[in-house]
């Protein structure tokens, strides 16, 4: 019955005076919207990044040019080339893909379009390595990358960029670097992987690219996708061994290559996201006590402005108890209040953030309920004093109050 009363009167207190009630929860507002909208993006962030990790496909090592060191003396990058990707496919002893490829730009020109793109030559197989999937026409074979055959495979937005569309672009012939290719298919819209983006790429045979349009048997890097159970340290040892023998490197001598674990990036890349996020969550759960100060300043002067109410209904017969648990009651439900309204504009937030990046909406329940009991807990601890003030006020004193 008292509690009743008490949220009764408290809510009455707040309608009556709406403006300053909003002015009041506005810091609990803006913190809780700063604390759902961080949390949020956070864990949408997350969630984009293992998508786009499962749509990778296999874990895949990276293995790159390194450097050449002869006792003190560096030599610069030492390439990779064709005839290591060959030597790691024929000792294939953990069943892995091998994908090498070599990227450039040239020019592109279709009709009157005319662009400068990334062309990539690489193998059929990695498309599968990558997960990439074919919307129209076909990927080419290795039979045309052993036969050096000039067609090529368009990212989704490469049609677009040349000013037509897939339908009028597929089987006809665009010119790269000024040689005619014949447009077999068109790759399903991937989206960036944040450090590149395969819809704005143009791909070629392996051999294609090597020797009839970049001149040059050195890759930039070769992919290695290996199944998801398999020993990671035991694969780069072998490509380790493999490669050393390739390159002719002695015992004691340092690798002409590195060998990256994609995954390690990726999990990196979590942890940072994770600590930005309590970081930066930290600072604006600040705000929720700062929102609190305010509140127990507004309370105490509401406990000035009513402290003839006060001693009438203390004159009455209200309690001690009851006085107090009305002015609790009010800044609690003025923090709560506000944790709601934080919570809507901090998810209307995040779902704008969400679209205009392209994350999936990801809001833990945990960090709702949590924002919502903080709020709570912030109103109990800083309505307090301002209750016990006004449950000690003196009836007689009050009502001569002007």
């Amino acid at each position: 019955m008292l509690v009743r009363e008490s949220l009764k009167s408290a809510t009455i207190s707040i309608r009556t005076n709406i403006v300053r009630s909003f002015l009041t929860a506005l810091a609990i507002i803006i913190g809780t919207a700063a604390v759902i909208a961080v949390i949020g993006i956070g864990s949408s962030a997350n969630k984009a990044l293992e998508a786009q990790i499962d749509d990778f496909g296999p874990r895949t090592l990276v293995v790159s040019p390194g450097q050449n060191r002869r006792g003190a003396v560096t030599k610069g990058l030492i390439p990779l080339d064709i005839k290591d990707a060959e030597a790691l496919q024929k000792n294939n002893d953990h069943n892995w893909m091998v994908s090498p490829y070599i990227a450039r730009n040239r020019q592109v020109k279709f009709n009157n379009a005319n662009i400068n793109e990334r062309i990539r030559a690489n193998l059929p197989i990695h498309f599968k390595v990558r997960g990439y999937d074919i919307e129209y026409g076909r990927i080419f074979t290795e039979e045309e990358n052993l036969g050096r055959k000039k067609v090529v495979v368009l990212g989704s937005d490469v049609p677009k960029e040349l000013k037509t569309s897939p339908n009028r672009i597929l089987n006809k012939e665009v010119l790269i670097a000024g040689n005619s290719y014949k447009v077999i298919g068109i790759l399903e819209e991937e989206g960036s992987t944040g450090w590149q983006n395969p819809d704005d790429e143009l791909y070629v045979p392996l051999l294609t690219g090597s020797q009839r349009l970049f001149g040059t048997k050195n890759l930039d890097s070769l992919n290695v996708a290996i199944e998801k159970t398999a020993n990671v340290d035991e694969v780069m040892m072998t490509i380790e061994r493999i490669l050393r023998s390739q390159h002719d490197i002695g015992p004691g001598e340092d690798n002409d290559f590195r060998i990256n674990d994609y995954s390690q990036y990726s999990d990196l890349r979590r942890q940072a996201t994770g600590i930005f996020t309590v970081l930066i969550a930290g600072i604006a759960g600040i705000s929720l006590v700062v929102g609190g100060i305010g509140v127990m300043n507004i309370m105490l002067v509401s406990v000035t402005e009513r402290t003839r109410e006060i001693g009438l209904r203390k004159a009455l017969g209200a309690s001690h108890q009851a006085i107090m648990m009305q002015f609790i009651i009010e800044a609690v439900l003025l923090c709560v209040i506000g944790g709601f309204i934080g919570i809507v504009i901090g998810s209307s937030l995040l779902l704008l953030l969400a679209n205009l990046n392209d994350w999936p909406f990801a809001l833990p329940f945990g960090a709702i309920i949590g924002s919502i009991t903080f709020s709570a807990i912030v109103g109990l601890f800083f309505g307090i004093w301002p209750a016990r003030r006004a449950a000690r006020l003196d009836p007689a004193v009050s009502l001569r109050y002007e």
